[in-house]
């Protein structure tokens, strides 16, 4: 995969820090911000091919801003990488068109992973099976088909 763009919206400076050299060790483009009108601005802009996110912002929950990154950057993929553990918020997150979601803390592979799952056209979602059949990948995550 050559001319990747990924743009990574965190408020932390570390998370983006950590993400970003995930990202450029593979040779990809990399935009990030902490500001939710900056995100805006850039993915209008640069409609990168995937975005990294947590859907815990400045203290509320930011499915309704995911819904607006869909409808400004519909090819965009969406990545939620959050705190926030994913039981309850998986459902919800495939509802409103989020290709994947990796809890924060296990472990970066983890991560690394659903980067890959996402970019080549799958969902990454941890410890749920959304197909309804087992289909579990050694790093405990599961793919789901678009």
């Amino acid at each position: 995969m050559n001319n990747v763009l990924i743009l990574v919206f965190d408020e932390h400076p570390l998370i983006r820090y950590a993400v970003k050299n995930l990202i450029v060790k593979r040779g990809w483009q990399f935009l990030d911000t902490g500001c939710q009108k900056k995100t805006l601005k850039l993915i209008s802009t640069y409609k990168p091919n995937l975005i990294i996110l947590d859907i815990l912002m400045q203290g509320c929950l930011g499915l309704n801003y995911i819904k607006k990154i869909r409808q400004l950057s519909p090819t965009s993929k969406v990545l939620v990488f959050s705190s926030l553990l994913p039981t309850f918020f998986i459902k919800r997150c495939l509802e409103i068109g989020v290709n994947g979601y990796v809890y924060k803390k296990d472990a970066l592979y983890n991560l690394d992973g659903a980067i890959d799952a996402v970019l080549t056209g799958h969902c990454c979602f941890p410890d749920i099976d959304v197909n309804g059949e087992d289909s579990r990948l050694p790093l405990g995550m599961y793919y789901h088909e678009e």
